[in-house]
């Protein structure tokens, strides 16, 4: 795509094309005494828990996102707080990266019609149905997570899947009918279906419907045998399946269809990604800029939940997409705050995206806001476990959590340990060694034990340097890296110091 920044920035892409020939796999990006992580390592990811005031994020955080940042890395980052714009922009300044950093939100040029990128996209699976309806899922597991609803019903397996199927049919008939995808189409769709197979058959509804009229439409653009069955399925949906339902029931299912779809035909979300030409998309990364979604989920609230989860999705799909003989530039996918934008689409893409040279790093407190983020214990905390085991390196700053504190001493693993143990006792004495002076009776023990104990206990997780001038300037931190042997401790385990960066000040 033609970008319209690109002609006026050319000699400076022309430069960064010579990293293509530094990006060798093994190439050091921290090192940390005897030791490094390596940009293959990066792609195995990494995870960063730390609680606040930790320096997690001016820590280890910083080193890892200027060493991306150094060594000609594409990237995106999904922001939670407002301060995120000005610290990234500080990162890219200090890397001489700041022409490649490019925001995305109310007081830019840019837009992004998401439904228009995936039904248009270039490759043999651009423009299937099930990308567009798992991202709709994607958004409306977010919002669901965002109300408190959902995690708990019994039932909310069959609410989720009635969902996508309305999703699915209804996008297959748009883009059958129509040709193209719009949030408003979408809406007037789902709004004239008919309530009751009485009136799917009835002549007024026929005449007035939106629904009858694509039904017609797509039985003339139907030529192939493939579009032919296609519609001999929306045909049975909408006119058998659909209108057979309880009235609660279908109630439900498209309350919550167009609960999702209302918000992002409205305000913001409509101008950003739906009523709008797209000018940026997910694949600028792979030429090497740095792209920050700024509508931070702190200050925008659902809207911008709604607005990085489309554009993470879109991303995921996309770098996995292409074709790193031709595109071979490293990315990285940033998310400080990650709890907030974690869905189980994550499990999926986390262990096949080291193949598309892609390096997630994800940013955290404690487990427990991944578990109550996926849905609390159970079903939730497995799915968390999932994501956390396909995190490589995991780093754990100070923090306070003793459930984090123990899973990472856990992780660590025990040792078989040695444990001494001594006694002295003192008896009175009896009363003819009392007469004669004697000493009184002194019994001495001692001996050995053996037990497998934590390596690293889980108080030393609490005692760690946060930074700041308390600690000048320095953070500490624990590495766990699977498969990886450091020379310092022998284990899968290091403690790593980072420096921070100490704050101006006005002489």
């Amino acid at each position: 795509m033609n970008w319209p920044f690109r002609k006026k920035r050319e000699p400076h892409i022309r430069r960064r094309r010579t990293w293509r020939d530094s990006w060798n796999l093994h190439k050091p990006l921290i090192r940390w005494g005897r030791d490094s992580w390596k940009i293959n390592d990066s792609f195995a990811h990494c995870g960063i828990w730390g609680g606040t005031g930790s320096g997690k994020s001016s820590g280890s955080g910083r080193a890892i996102f200027q060493s991306f940042l150094r060594n000609g890395y594409g990237g995106m980052v999904l922001t939670a707080k407002s301060s995120e714009r000005p610290l990234i922009e500080g990162y890219c300044r200090e890397a001489g990266r700041s022409r490649d950093l490019v925001c995305f939100g109310i007081k830019e040029p840019w837009r992004f019609n998401f439904l228009d990128f995936e039904m248009h996209r270039p490759g043999i699976g651009g423009g299937m149905t099930e990308n567009i309806t798992n991202l709709f899922s994607t958004i409306l597991e977010l919002a669901e997570r965002n109300t408190g609803g959902g995690g708990g019903r019994e039932d909310e397996g069959y609410w989720r899947r009635a969902c996508r199927q309305l999703t699915r049919n209804l996008v297959d008939l748009l883009s059958l009918a129509v040709g193209r995808l719009t949030i408003g189409d979408l809406q007037r769709l789902v709004l004239s279906m008919a309530s009751t197979r009485e009136e799917a058959c009835s002549t007024a509804w026929k005449r007035s419907s939106f629904c009858f009229n694509c039904l017609a439409q797509a039985e003339i653009n139907a030529t192939t045998a493939a579009q032919v069955r296609t519609l001999e399925v929306l045909a049975d949906y909408f006119l058998l399946e659909a209108p057979a339902l309880s009235s609660k029931t279908k109630s439900v299912v498209v309350s919550t269809f167009t609960s999702m779809v209302d918000v992002l035909g409205r305000g913001v979300l409509r101008d950003l990604f739906a009523d709008c030409q797209t000018n940026i998309d997910p694949t600028i990364v792979e030429d090497g800029y740095i792209l920050l979604i700024d509508l931070p989920v702190k200050e925008f609230g659902e809207v911008g939940l709604f607005a990085q989860s489309i554009w993470k999705y879109a991303f995921q799909r996309s770098i996995e997409r292409r074709d790193i003989r031709k595109s071979p530039r490293p990315v990285f996918l940033w998310a400080d705050e990650a709890q907030f934008f974690v869905t189980a689409n994550d499990l999926e893409f986390l262990s096949t995206a080291r193949s598309s040279r892609v390096a997630v790093t994800y940013l955290t407190q404690n487990l427990p806001n991944f578990y109550a983020a996926l849905g609390g214990e159970g079903r939730g905390q497995a799915a968390a476990d999932s994501i956390f085991g396909n995190l490589s390196l995991k780093i754990f700053h100070a923090n306070g959590d003793p459930q984090t504190n123990h899973w990472a001493a856990n992780l660590i693993g025990r040792t078989r340990q040695f444990f001494y143990n001594s006694n002295s006792s003192l008896g009175p004495p009896d009363g003819w060694t009392a007469i004669f002076g004697g000493a009184a009776d002194n019994q001495v023990s001692a001996g050995m034990s053996e037990a497998m104990e934590f390596e690293v206990q889980p108080s030393v997780f609490n005692a760690l340097k946060s930074g700041g001038p308390a600690h000048r300037w320095l953070v500490e931190a624990i590495l766990f890296q699977s498969g990886k042997i450091f020379h310092d401790t022998g284990s899968s385990w290091r403690l790593a110091t980072f420096r921070q960066k100490r704050p101006f000040r006005w002489l």
